[in-house]
């Protein structure tokens, strides 16, 4: 069975509880970098991808910790379609942790 705790990405493991205050924390924190990235102007679709790029580390080192972003794009080159299914592997942890906790509290209720 898999653990919905753990996200295993390009040979890196990441413990991630979004129930514990302090994950949720840092998450709301590294998703304010995606958005204040908006207002970032680039030339040219080189730059847009490297700077894209640039954001979703920004965005990983804050949310998992320094260097994380290093281990988990280590040998990835700049290329917006490979860290977007990255970051869709990140949703899916999360979503599926929603819906675990929305399922136990269900159960909760029914029960009492």
């Amino acid at each position: 069975m898999e653990n919905s705790y753990i996200w295993s990405i390009n040979g890196c493991e990441f413990e991630i509880d979004m129930e514990d205050a302090d994950t949720a924390e840092r998450y709301i924190s590294a998703l304010k970098v995606l958005e204040n990235s908006q207002n970032i102007e680039v030339n040219g679709i080189s730059e847009k991808i490297r700077t894209y790029c640039k954001v979703f580390r920004e965005f990983y080192d804050t949310f998992l910790g320094k260097g994380t972003s290093e281990k988990l794009f280590a040998g990835i080159n700049d290329n917006s379609r490979k860290y977007d299914e990255i970051f869709k592997s990140l949703l899916e942890v999360i979503n599926r942790q929603k819906i675990e906790s929305e399922s136990r509290i269900s159960e909760i209720s029914r029960r009492y």
